[in-house]
């Protein structure tokens, strides 16, 4: 190849190359965002509890479990509605306690924008860096449709028991529910739909 042939090649090598380098920096079509579940590391017990409020006015099954300890989660039911149903509460684990939450929001579809878990009167009593109790009256409105159970509004005195796992990450381990009034308590919410 005369050499004159090539130096003229050489401007449209080096623009063959250039094109070449300039596709492997293209723009690329950003892939589909992950769905926001509001979900927010609960470094802080008033994050876990936002959590809950979200998760329980949402019906957000994956988040509601997150709130509590596999292995150690317990719910106490009303001592009272607990002594009229002997045996009914006796076992309940974080396995019934996801039954009975997934029933309720299987009978909630679709879910109403007005559902809500509000707390008043909290007390926060620290034992240690790493563990306390969280007492509140609450409030609850769920919006199910399941004629056969007409309370949608609950209200009682609930106490978690709370501590940091291992992600440092608050969990509640141990719920206890009191009935405060003649309107329906989370107890009854729970007996209706973990019921067969």
């Amino acid at each position: 190849m005369p050499k004159e042939f090539s130096v003229k090649l050489v401007p449209f090598i080096f623009c063959g190359i250039l094109i070449l380098l300039m596709g492997c920096f293209n723009e690329r079509v950003p892939g589909k965002p992950e769905e926001n579940t509001g979900w927010i590391s609960p470094t802080e017990p008033n994050v876990l509890l936002d959590n809950l409020k979200k998760a329980v006015s949402s019906l957000d099954l994956n988040n509601y479990k997150r709130c509590f300890k596999e292995e150690n989660f317990v719910f106490k039911a009303d001592p009272n509605i607990a002594a009229n149903n002997l045996g009914f509460f006796s076992n309940w684990t974080w396995e019934t306690e996801n039954q009975y939450f997934n029933n309720l929001r299987q009978a909630s579809l679709p879910p109403s924008g007005n559902n809500a878990l509000n707390f008043t009167n909290t007390r926060l009593i620290n034992f240690n860096p790493d563990s306390l109790e969280f007492t509140a009256d609450y409030s609850l409105s769920i919006y199910h449709q399941d004629k056969k159970f007409e309370p949608v509004n609950f209200v009682g005195l609930l106490s978690f028991q709370m501590k940091r796992n291992r992600q440092n990450e608050w969990q509640i381990i141990v719920w206890q529910d009191n009935k405060t009034k003649t309107t329906a308590c989370w107890t009854e919410l729970r007996q209706h739909f973990l019921a067969p």
